[in-house]
C-alpha cells in the first residue's frame, strides 16, 4: 500500500518503474505518483488475447515480452480498442520503463489530453531507438501541436496535415513498413477514398489478414460505394472475431447496401461479444460505449426487419442499464441516451401511440434533446389518435426550442414535418403536401452522413408516399417511396408502401445473405447485458474470523476498498457511509470496509463512534483487493473502490480509482434500483 507517509517506499517505485518521470512532490493515496495520464485508464494486468488480429510492430527492446505485449496492443489499435491496448502498453513499460516505442503505444490508446503527457516522454527517449522509432515519435509529436489549433477553430486537414507528412517519409523511406502505410490510410480515410484504397490494397498483398487493411476500408467506404467493403466486411469479423468492434464494423457496411439480415448478425454478435467483456474484466455501459451503440444500432436493424417487439425489448434495456454521476448520462452517446432515441423511433415507425403517451415509457430528462423528442413523439402520438387539440399543444412545446441552437438542424424538420400533418389532418391537403415535400428533402441530406444509426426517427419520404396514397396519387407516392429506397436500401416500411400503391418491389442484395432468424449467436456471448457475478472475497475481520460474501445472501452489501487510516479521504467516505446508517437498514443492507489494516488496526477504528455499523476487514495480501480490481498491477498499489452488490452476490455498481466515491445518494438509488 503506498501512502503519504510512506515516502521511502514511494521513492523507490518512482525510480524503479518511470525512471526520469517527473513527479510530484506529494503524492495523494490512491493516486499514481506518476503524474494525472497514469490516474485513468486500466490498472490491471493484461491477458494475451486470442482471435483480436496479428499486426507485428517491431521495436528495439531487450525483453523479448515487451515485443508480444506490444504487438497485441498494437492490434487492439487497428480495432480502435484503445481501453485494452493501453492495459498492453502499461505492461510493456512495467517491463522497460525507459522504453519510448512504450510510452508512443500508450500515446496513441490514451487519447485527449492524457496522450501529451505520454508524448513528451517518448520524446525525451526518441535517442535511444532507430530512426524508423524516431519517425514515429515525431509524427505524433508534429500532430499533438498541429492538435493544439482545435481550440482556434483550425480545419481538420489542417491540424493533420503534418502527422501525415512524417508517415509519408516514413513510408518512403522504409518501404517496407507496412504499419506506416496502414497509419496514413487511416489519417486519410474518407478524404482521398481511392488514395486510401490503393495504399490498403498495397498493404493487403504484404498482409492479407492484417486487421487493419479489413478495418478501414470499412470505415473508408462506408458512405459512398460500400459495396468495395463487402469482403472486408466478412474478413474482418473473421480475424479478429474476439473483438466487438471488428464484429459490429461490418453492420455498416451491411445495413448501407441493404443486407438487413447480415447486418442484425453482425450487431447482435457485436454486442454480445461486448457483453461477455464487461462480464469478464467487470466493466459497466457507462465505460464501455460500443455496447451502447451495437445495441442501439441492432434495435435500427430489427425495426428494418419488422421485429419491433425485439428492437424495443433492446431500447429497454439500454434505458434501464446502470448509469454513473461521473459519466454523462445526458450525453447523445451515452447508452441510456440512445435507448431513449431508439425506443422513440421504433414505438413512432410501428405506431404504438398508447405506449409513446404512457408516462411510464420514457424516463426523459432535462436535456435539451429530450425536450425536443418528448414533444416530437408526443405530438405524433395525438395526430396518430385524432386528437388535433392536444397535438398542437405539443407542437406548441416544440417551437419552444426554436432558438436553441444544439438540436437547430433536427428542430427545423420536426417543426415543418409537424405542420404537414396538421395541414393534411385539417384537410389542407396542398399546403399539407407542400411542406411534407420540404421536411422530406431535409431528412434526406441529414441521414446521407447519419446512419449511425439515423436520428430522425422516421424516413420522411415514406411519411410523404402515405400521404399521396391518402390523396390519391399513386404515382407521386410510388415516387416518394422509391426516393425513401434510394436512401435506406431495401427499407421495409418503403417495400411495404410500395406494394400498397400497386407496384411491388423485391428485396435486391449484392451477394447472397443468411437468415438472421436462423442464426444461433450464443457463441459470442449473453443476449443482453446483466449484473455481474461478483468475485469470492474472503478476509478477516477483528475477531479473526472469516468473513465471505455468501454469509450476506439475501442483503445488499456495500463493498467499499479503502487505504487504510493514513487516507484521511478514505476515512471522510467511511464518516459519510456511517452517517447513512438508517437508510442501510431501510435498505436491508450492510456495509464492508476491506483494506490492508490489520485486525487491531481495525480495532481501534470499532471504537470510534464515528464508525459504528461498518464492518471492517482486513485483506493483508490483497487478495480480494485484487480480485475486485481495487488493485494496480503496473504500480503495485491499492486503489479506492466502491462496489453496490445485490442481495444475489451480482455487482450493480462500481467505481475504482484514485478518489473515494462520496455520493451517498447515489449509493441509495442504486440499491433501490437493485430490487
Amino acid at each position: 500500500m503506498i501512502c503519504i507517509n510512506k515516502p521511502r517506499r514511494l521513492a523507490t517505485a518512482a525510480v524503479l518503474l518511470f525512471a526520469g518521470v517527473v513527479f510530484a512532490a506529494e503524492t495523494r493515496p490512491g493516486h499514481s505518483p506518476h503524474g494525472d495520464a497514469f490516474d485513468s485508464g486500466p490498472r490491471t494486468k493484461p491477458v494475451l488475447m486470442k482471435d483480436i488480429g496479428v499486426a507485428h510492430f517491431p521495436i528495439t527492446h531487450k525483453n523479448p515480452e515487451t515485443q508480444l505485449w506490444f504487438d497485441q496492443g498494437n492490434a487492439l489499435l487497428h480495432s480502435f480498442w484503445d481501453y485494452e491496448a493501453e492495459r498492453s502498453f502499461r505492461w510493456c513499460l512495467k517491463l522497460e520503463p525507459e522504453n519510448a516505442m512504450c510510452y508512443w503505444g500508450l500515446a496513441r490508446a490514451a487519447g485527449d489530453e492524457r496522450s501529451e503527457a505520454f508524448i513528451k516522454e517518448a520524446a525525451r527517449r526518441k535517442s535511444s531507438v532507430t530512426d524508423r522509432e524516431r519517425l514515429y515519435i515525431e509524427a505524433l509529436e508534429a500532430r499533438e501541436r498541429t492538435d493544439r489549433l482545435r481550440d482556434r477553430g483550425d480545419d481538420y486537414r489542417d491540424r493533420a496535415r503534418d502527422y501525415k507528412k512524417v508517415l509519408e517519409t516514413i513510408c518512403v523511406k522504409y518501404p517496407e513498413d507496412q504499419e506506416a502505410k496502414l497509419l496514413l490510410a487511416l489519417a486519410n480515410m474518407g478524404d482521398s477514398r481511392y488514395g486510401t484504397e490503393m495504399v490498403l490494397r498495397e498493404v493487403q498483398a504484404k498482409l492479407p489478414d492484417h486487421p487493419g487493411v479489413h478495418h478501414y476500408r470499412i470505415h473508408n467506404w462506408n458512405y459512398h460505394e460500400p459495396e468495395q467493403a463487402l469482403k472486408s466486411a466478412k474478413r474482418y469479423g473473421e480475424v479478429a472475431s474476439n473483438i466487438g468492434h471488428a464484429l459490429h464494423m461490418p453492420g455498416h457496411i451491411y445495413a448501407t447496401v441493404g443486407m438487413w439480415n447480415e447486418a442484425a448478425i453482425a450487431m447482435d454478435a457485436a454486442t454480445r461479444t461486448e457483453v461477455r467483456h464487461m462480464h469478464e474484466r467487470q466493466v459497466f455501459p457507462f465505460n464501455y460505449w460500443n455496447w451502447g451503440h451495437n445495441r442501439a444500432y441492432l434495435s435500427y436493424i430489427q425495426e428494418e426487419l419488422g421485429l419491433a417487439d425485439e428492437a424495443i425489448a433492446g431500447a429497454k434495456d439500454l434505458i434501464s442499464a446502470p448509469q454513473d454521476p461521473k459519466s454523462n448520462d445526458k450525453s447523445p452517446y451515452s447508452p441510456h441516451s440512445q435507448g431513449i432515441r431508439s425506443l422513440a423511433r421504433a414505438l413512432v415507425k410501428y405506431e404504438r401511440w398508447k405506449e409513446l403517451l404512457d408516462t411510464r415509457t420514457f424516463p426523459w430528462r432535462d436535456s435539451k434533446d429530450d425536450q425536443l423528442l418528448k414533444a416530437y413523439v408526443e405530438a405524433r402520438a395525438h395526430f396518430g389518435l385524432g386528437d388535433l387539440d392536444a397535438a398542437e399543444k405539443s407542437m406548441a412545446e416544440l417551437a419552444k426550442l426554436d432558438k436553441e441552437k444544439s438540436v437547430e438542424r433536427i428542430y427545423k424538420i420536426m417543426a415543418v414535418e409537424l405542420k404537414a400533418r396538421l395541414a393534411l389532418a385539417k384537410g389542407e391537403t396542398l399546403l399539407g403536401l407542400g411542406l411534407m415535400t420540404e421536411a422530406a428533402d431535409k431528412q434526406f441530406e441529414l441521414q446521407k452522413t447519419d446512419n449511425d444509426p439515423p436520428h430522425y426517427p422516421q424516413v420522411l419520404y415514406n411519411a410523404l408516399g402515405d400521404a399521396y396514397l391518402k390523396a390519391g396519387s399513386k404515382d407521386l407516392a410510388i415516387s416518394a417511396f422509391e426516393k425513401a429506397l434510394k436512401l435506406t436500401r431495401n427499407d421495409r416500411f418503403a417495400l411495404i408502401g410500395l406494394e400498397r400503391a400497386g407496384k411491388p418491389t423485391k428485396i435486391v442484395t449484392p451477394v447472397v445473405e443468411r437468415n438472421y432468424a436462423g442464426m444461433n449467436l450464443d457463441k459470442y456471448g449473453p443476449k443482453q447485458w446483466s449484473p455481474i457475478a461478483a468475485p469470492e472475497l474472503d478476509a478477516i475481520d477483528v475477531d479473526g474470523q472469516h468473513v465471505k460474501l455468501s454469509d450476506m445472501t439475501g442483503k445488499n452489501v456495500i463493498l467499499v476498498f479503502y487505504l487504510g487510516r493514513e487516507c484521511p479521504h478514505c476515512l471522510k467516505q467511511l464518516r459519510d457511509l456511517k452517517a447513512k446508517t438508517s437508510e442501510w437498514k431501510r435498505l436491508n443492507t450492510v456495509v464492508l470496509a476491506v483494506s490492508g489494516n490489520g485486525a487491531d488496526q481495525n480495532k481501534t477504528l470499532l471504537d470510534d463512534e464515528a464508525y459504528k455499523g461498518i464492518r471492517f476487514l482486513s485483506d493483508m495480501d490483497h487478495v480480494n483487493a485484487k480480485r475486485f480490481l481495487a488493485f494496480d498491477d503496473f504500480e503495485e498499489m491499492e486503489l479506492h473502490a466502491t462496489l453496490v452488490i445485490d442481495a444475489q452476490g451480482k455487482i450493480r455498481w462500481s467505481r475504482v480509482g484514485g478518489e473515494p466515491f462520496e455520493d451517498m445518494g447515489f449509493l441509495v438509488k442504486s440499491i433501490e434500483l437493485s430490487k
